[in-house]
């Protein structure tokens, strides 16, 4: 059984090429370095590298041998993280979510079935938010389709309507509703952190410009201060900070509508049940 410091050695070797740079890097003399190899070489039976009086350098079996150990430590890194991940998820739940609103409407249903355990969450994409749940950053993910991974369970929870907010005076402000390409050439208020929503708006309004804002202080001000449109959401509209000055208006396109749904491993269906019969009944009366 080769050791693991010894496959990190010869992995530095072939990164840097030589034993003085990748001793420097492994920060270790090149003397401890050049037994290290000698020992892998004795270990496995067969030469690894070509040596001169100058320098030594990986043969084509050193080179193959250099692949696989990188190989191995991509593999020993994800094993440890995976059983960390896993030791983690028995004491605290993580969620990955693609949009704040279904993380909000979601956080106090698992305090009021998890509240004995540490409960996080973070907007990620949605790619990540799946990955995650199969590495086990993630326990619970939000994502805005259904998953296709056969590894993971998932259900219908909340929808979203995506709206828009002008002040009386502005040229849409008459309208029943809009559309993307209503939007050309306008500059909006937009809120960094509203996760695939932002993905939306710059995919389907690429005429106009957005003035991004990360402070939600910030972007509070600039709405009851100028003139600008803003972005928000059948889920927030009661509560948004608006004057008497401003109106709604629904944007009527098949992308400004949202599904989201509710995703774990199956390995976790069984610890989680009674909270998804919790999500299934409340979508059923939705």
């Amino acid at each position: 059984m080769i050791e693991i410091y010894l496959l990190e050695q010869l992995s530095a070797f072939a990164e840097h090429g030589t034993l003085s740079k990748a001793a420097e890097a492994l920060h270790i003399s090149q003397p401890a370095l050049s037994r290290s190899m000698k020992k892998i070489e004795e270990e496995l039976g067969v030469s690894l590298f070509d040596r001169d009086k100058a320098k030594i350098s990986l043969n084509e079996t050193g080179e193959l041998a250099a692949r696989l150990a990188n190989e191995l430590l991509s593999l020993n890194l994800g094993m440890i993280r995976r059983i960390k991940a896993f030791d983690r998820s028995q004491r605290s739940i993580t969620v990955g979510a693609c949009a704040p609103f279904p993380m909000n409407e979601l956080m106090p249903l698992l305090q009021e079935y998890f509240g004995g355990m540490l409960i996080t969450s973070e907007l990620a994409e949605i790619v990540d938010i799946e990955n995650g749940l199969l590495d086990n950053t993630y326990q619970i993910g939000i994502l805005n389709k259904p998953t296709e991974s056969a590894e993971l369970f998932c259900q219908r929870f909340v929808s979203e309507h995506l709206y828009i907010s002008v002040t009386k005076t502005h040229r849409l402000a008459k309208r029943d509703y809009i559309k993307f390409e209503d939007f050309e050439g306008e500059s909006f208020l937009l809120f960094q952190h509203i996760g695939f929503w932002k993905d939306i708006c710059n995919e389907k309004m690429k005429g106009a410009n957005f003035l991004v804002q990360s402070s939600m202080d910030s972007l509070e001000e600039l709405i009851n201060g100028t003139d600008f449109p803003c972005f928000t959401t059948d889920a927030f509209i009661n509560t948004a900070p608006y004057g008497n000055n401003r109106t709604v208006i629904p944007i009527e396109e098949p992308e400004a509508y949202a599904t989201f749904y509710i995703a774990c491993q199956n390995s976790y269906k069984k610890k989680y049940a009674s909270f998804f019969n919790s999500i299934r009944s409340r979508s059923i009366k939705e």
